[in-house]
């Protein structure tokens, strides 16, 4: 059974991209993608031969041998031009493991970027977009309690200013994206002991500027 937040991501795809599946795990993702003709076909790797071999098994069980390449490797160092890959999808990772595999030349040959990072989605936002990337959706979801954000990058030039880095050009008109974190922030918050002035002015600082943002989008 694939989960939500992995089917959430399958709607950023375009039938004649050419995708790779960076950390493809279990391989779940990219047999729904094929299945449910998102795609017609795509490669997957994963530095983790256990993994890897997960997805192998899974991806012969439903017969697309002929539809999903698996390749054992770090990120886009198993790729070489012939591949023709415009397109990568990688979910479940750390923003600063994500910003490291795409600190690669074949970065230069990639159109779009979808985008599931467990943390750091300003250093994600930041760090891409300094590879001539702009920020074309982002989505905000929970799934079995727990809250994940999807991000597109596609090429192009735009600036962002601070705020929008850290909260999201587009997630930060997303009122239960608001909302949610501002709760998180005041749970935060209740916990912090009174003598920690600095950290509970911070928090407050922050929570203003949520409610602003918040306040802003019934304009």
């Amino acid at each position: 059974m694939i989960s939500i937040r992995l089917v959430s991501l399958s709607k950023y795809f375009e039938y004649r991209d050419h995708v790779i599946d960076i950390g493809c795990d279990h391989a779940l993702l990219d047999i729904y993608l094929i299945e449910h003709k998102v795609l017609k076909n795509m490669i997957v790797s994963d530095v983790h031969e256990g993994a890897l071999n997960q997805g192998i098994e899974n991806i012969k069980k439903s017969n697309l041998e002929d539809k999903i390449e698996t390749r054992l490797g770090n990120g886009l160092e198993v790729l070489n031009k012939k591949d023709n890959v415009d397109t990568i999808l990688i979910s479940g990772m750390g923003a600063s493991t994500i910003t490291t595999i795409l600190e690669n030349e074949y970065v230069e040959n990639i159109k779009k970027l979808v985008i599931q990072s467990n943390n750091d989605h300003e250093l994600l936002r930041t760090e891409v977009c300094k590879l001539g990337f702009k920020i074309t959706h982002e989505e905000f979801l929970i799934d079995n309690k727990k809250s994940y954000i999807n991000i597109v990058f596609e090429r192009g030039n735009e600036a962002y200013n601070k705020n929008q880095l850290k909260y999201g050009p587009i997630l930060m008109h997303n009122r239960n994206y608001l909302r949610y974190q501002m709760e998180y922030l005041n749970n935060i918050l209740n916990k912090i002991p009174n003598n920690k002035l600095l950290i509970k002015f911070r928090l407050k600082r922050e929570l203003r500027l949520l409610k602003k943002f918040e306040k802003n989008i019934d304009k």
